[in-house]
C-alpha cells in the first residue's frame, strides 16, 4: 500500500513539475517576443524543452 502511495504522489509531483515547465516556457516566449531574443532565452527555452521530454518520458513510465 506505501509503494502505491508514494508511486501516486511522485505522479503528482511529476505532473505538476511539465505543467510549471510549460507555463514557464510560454512566459520567456511571450516576453522574449515583446523585448528581444537572445541566446540565454533560446538556450533556456531548450533547456526547459528537454525537461519536459525528459518528465513525459518518466511519467508514461510510471503509468505501468
Amino acid at each position: 500500500m506505501k509503494k502505491l502511495i508514494r508511486k501516486r504522489r511522485h505522479m503528482a509531483y511529476v505532473r505538476r513539475y511539465i505543467v510549471e515547465l510549460q507555463w514557464d516556457s510560454l512566459n520567456t516566449m511571450l516576453v522574449a517576443s515583446k523585448t528581444q531574443w537572445n541566446d540565454d532565452v533560446v538556450r533556456a527555452l531548450d533547456n526547459n524543452a528537454r525537461l519536459i521530454r525528459k518528465y513525459e518520458r518518466r511519467r508514461r513510465w510510471l503509468t505501468f
